[in-house]
């Protein structure tokens, strides 16, 4: 399906080894960090957790925000 921008960046999360899933995620919080709207955060964690949720809450966590707010 061409409308799925998911399932493939979640398989690719699950392929990597802890430490590279580790390193991504640090990546991005750096990057996400200065973000100063909590509102686009969220949605990127929106993202992050349809791909796969283990990988939105590490990101969540990693910005300091609850797991219930990404939801």
């Amino acid at each position: 399906d061409h409308n799925d921008h998911y399932t493939q960046a979640g398989d690719l999360y699950r392929l990597m080894s802890e430490e590279e899933r580790t390193r991504l995620v640090q990546t991005i919080v750096g990057a996400m960090t200065p973000v100063e709207k909590v509102e686009i955060k969220l949605r990127q964690i929106g993202h992050f957790h349809k791909a796969d949720s283990e990988f939105g809450s590490r990101i969540a966590e990693g910005l300091g925000l609850s797991v219930s707010q990404e939801v």
